[in-house]
């Protein structure tokens, strides 16, 4: 034998390759079976998005190619582009454009510039009162669309609003909120909320040394806030903008509301009004080409939207080393500014709300006054729980809420699950869902209302036909709301619990989904809220058996003008969704996109 050899060595490599194998062989299966799971849970999630978004956008496209005038699309043989020549060469296309760009551009304007305002003030300065400002300026966040506009038309109409006589009275002319402008400052006042939550992280992660600097070479505050503080924030600013421009276009309550009572109209009512006209037939087919044009503007719109928040890393101003954030010091403009802040709460939010509280309680239409205190009752909240109709449409509003709340959180964990446990194939179906959110809602119940006229499946008329539309429409950002807080998890968290032997199935019920159940319930809660007072879908999916509280309040305002009863029940919508929103607020909800 010579020296060095390992006679041992020839019968020791083969145990150790079959050993290898032997394990090879214990892991290989279950990961195929993960693969395979993966991959079925993907195309169950493919298939139940392309019958949510992609078939009734196919069915709004082939109605929108329809001559049908007065006829269902399906009615009509043969394709044509008619309805987009007869709009494309319009007089009325040039009107309701300019229209809807007004009220877009004043919107977001009008938003932009108090939102700003009071993200500097509230996350950057020392303004006093800050604690109960701030949530007052959120406040609208728990009214919905329908319930604003009601309450405005209280408080603005030129006959007994207490805004529109306090206004003639100071500065002797009359406001009209029927009227474009009106509808641009409701909407405007609804928008700040949102543009606040965007806007103020990043005002309050700036770092101060950047302002300090240029106070060092002589900037005034003006200059630092021109030329240091908004280009910094400016991701976020245009982040946030053109989200409201895409929220704009497709507002349908508020421009409905305040202009359609003197045929101002915006692409939304303009949309509605042509399925649902207060005389004559609809025209399907102009509908349906309106609702592609409107569905291709927010698309640009979505696209920007993206684009900026992708590219927002370049502008990262907060680091971990040094970094510091000291108010920025009022000085004798504290007391001023807070109150011009508080001026602004009563004026825009606390006003409107107690005039429609107040007329609530009166048995007719009349002003605020300390004489007519003794004619307040309950009466009208009364009357709603007495007459069957208004019950029946309370507890259609409450099943529908509950059961979008819950198929939404069902399928939107789903969803972040695949998006962020599924690979490649579900991120792609993750980011498909957002092509939702470039759908407006006018749009999406209309393109429900086809599909659903012209597949046999027996849910039109009931209240499962809005429960699918409006599960279409929260999917997207209640499915963002869970993947936040699943990006948020270690995955040593579940490498543990399988090395510890635990299957795919026990390691999701025990270890991920206690711990993003918080995230869950509150999306559930927030889709709850929204769900209450959605007004486009529900109207145009109504019928006498699924009619929604919201429906109803919008017959009350157009049909009967019984404003008193109708404010009981706005005042009911409120009621229920402020609670929603509030218990939101409460468990540390903060809107992601």
């Amino acid at each position: 034998m010579q020296s060095g050899t390992k006679p041992s060595t020839g019968v020791r490599r083969p145990e150790r390759r079959d050993r290898v194998q032997a394990d090879a062989a214990d892991i290989r299966p279950p990961t195929r079976r993960k693969d395979r799971l993966l991959g079925g849970v993907n195309i169950a999630i493919g298939v139940i998005l392309a019958y949510l978004v992609l078939f009734p956008l196919g069915v709004l496209v082939y109605s929108s190619f329809k001559d049908s005038d007065f006829k269902l699309p399906f009615q009509v043989t043969g394709f044509s582009p008619a309805n987009f020549t007869r709009i494309l060469s319009s007089e009325r296309l040039l009107e309701v454009a300019l229209n809807s760009l007004i009220f877009v551009i004043g919107t977001v304007a009008l938003a932009l510039v108090i939102s700003v305002s009071l993200a500097y003030l509230f996350e950057r300065t020392d303004i006093p009162g800050r604690r109960i400002l701030a949530p007052s300026t959120l406040a609208p966040m728990a009214v919905p669309a329908t319930v604003m506009a009601v309450a405005w038309v209280l408080a603005a109409n030129p006959a007994n609003g207490p805004i529109a006589l306090a206004i003639e009275r100071t500065l002797g002319f009359t406001v009209n909120i029927y009227s474009l402008p009106g509808m641009i400052l409701v909407a405007g006042i609804f928008g700040v909320p949102g543009m606040y939550i965007m806007l103020a992280p990043a005002f309050a992660r700036l770092n101060q040394e950047f302002e300090e600097a240029a106070a060092t070479s002589g900037a005034g505050w003006l200059t630092r806030t021109r030329k240091v503080v908004l280009p910094l924030t400016m991701p976020a600013i245009t982040a946030a903008s053109m989200l409201l421009v895409v929220i704009a276009l497709e507002e349908f309550a508020i421009p409905a509301m305040l202009g359609m009572p003197n045929q101002i109209y915006v692409f939304s009512s303009y949309v509605q009004a042509a399925l649902q006209p207060p005389g004559g037939l609809p025209n399907y087919g102009q509908a349906s080409a309106y609702g592609i044009l409107l569905v291709l503007l927010s698309l640009v719109m979505i696209a920007v939207y993206r684009r900026q928040t992708r590219e927002a890393h370049r502008f990262r101003v907060v680091s971990g080393k040094g970094y510091r954030a000291t108010p920025v010091l009022l000085g004798r403009w504290r007391i001023p500014i807070a109150a011009l802040v508080s001026l602004y709460v009563i004026v825009a939010i606390v006003v409107p709300i107690l005039t429609l509280v107040w007329t609530s309680l009166t048995p007719f239409l009349q002003p605020i006054s300390l004489d007519s205190l003794d004619g307040l009752s309950l009466a009208n909240y009364t009357s709603i729980f007495t007459d069957p109709h208004l019950s029946h449409a309370l507890v259609n509003t409450l099943v529908i809420s509950l059961l979008t709340a819950t198929l939404t959180a069902a399928f939107g964990s789903w969803l972040a699950l695949a998006s962020t446990r599924g690979g490649f194939v579900g991120r792609v179906l993750f980011d498909m869902s957002f092509l939702v959110f470039a759908i407006p809602s006018v749009v999406l119940g209309m393109a429900v209302l086809f599909l659903y006229l012209f597949v046999p499946v027996p849910v039109y008329g009931t209240v499962w036909i809005i429960v699918i539309a409006l599960t279409t429409r929260y999917i997207p950002r209640g499915s963002r709301m869970i993947q936040t807080s699943l990006l948020q998890l270690d995955p040593g968290l579940e490498e543990v619990a399988r090395v510890s032997g635990a299957s795919s199935i026990t390691v999701m019920r025990r270890v991920v989904f206690p711990l993003v159940a918080p995230a869950v319930s509150r999306t559930w809660l927030w889709v709850f809220a929204n769900a209450l007072g959605e007004l486009p879908i529900a109207l145009l999916l109504s019928s006498s058996d699924n009619r929604t509280v919201v429906v109803l309040l919008w017959d009350m305002i157009g049909e009967s003008a019984d404003y008193p009863e109708a404010s009981a029940l706005a005042v009911l919508l409120l009621a229920l969704s402020s609670v929603s929103v509030w218990w939101v607020n409460r468990r540390g909800f903060q809107q992601h996109m």
